[in-house]
């Protein structure tokens, strides 16, 4: 592979991993119009539970997914999402990625708070299309998950600027505009 060849996988790389991260940004912040930017329209999406595996999953059209999805996020009461570890093979206009993935999720059970704290990794099959990169399949394995009273203060104590927001209105939105 010579330096141009080598400059450009480094360059698709990075781009597969930021797609990654605003994947994890639009599950936190409850944006699915990003998250429908992150698939291609016919993509897959290959979603099990976590916590209540038994209550869902999903193997359809990734776009139809969302709305859906987005509808069980409203319902946490918070989430965070860490991207980790992200190994990246590209094959001309098709890549394969696996990255780790850490999450937190607040809901609540029976009147009580409960930390459902996982961790597991993402698969991803990604194609270029017009020069640009989406995702064409997402799967993920859950390795561990703790479903646990919850103890974690959240932002209450904070300014309403600084608390974090589930939607637009987060700060965050100020400085990018992902």
């Amino acid at each position: 592979m010579d330096m141009q060849q080598k400059l450009q996988q480094l360059l698709d790389k990075q781009e597969l991993t930021e797609l990654m991260y605003k994947f994890a940004r639009a599950l936190d912040r409850v944006d699915g119009v990003l998250m429908k930017s992150t698939y291609w329209e016919d993509a897959v999406e290959e979603h099990q539970d976590p916590i209540f595996p038994d209550l869902f999953f999903y193997n359809d059209n990734a776009h139809k997914f969302v709305d859906p999805a987005m509808e069980g996020f409203k319902a946490l009461k918070t989430t965070q999402h860490r991207i980790s570890n992200a190994l990246i093979e590209i094959d001309g206009d098709s890549a394969a990625a696996e990255c780790y993935v850490w999450a937190y999720h607040v809901h609540e059970e029976d009147g009580i708070d409960k930390e459902g704290i996982l961790g597991g990794r993402h698969h991803f099959r990604f194609e270029r299309r017009n020069n640009e990169w989406k995702i064409k399949h997402r799967s993920t394995v859950f390795d561990w998950n703790q479903n646990q009273n919850a103890t974690a203060v959240w932002a209450e104590n904070y300014s309403d600027k600084l608390r974090g927001k589930r939607n637009k209105t987060d700060d965050s939105y100020n400085y990018i505009s992902i």
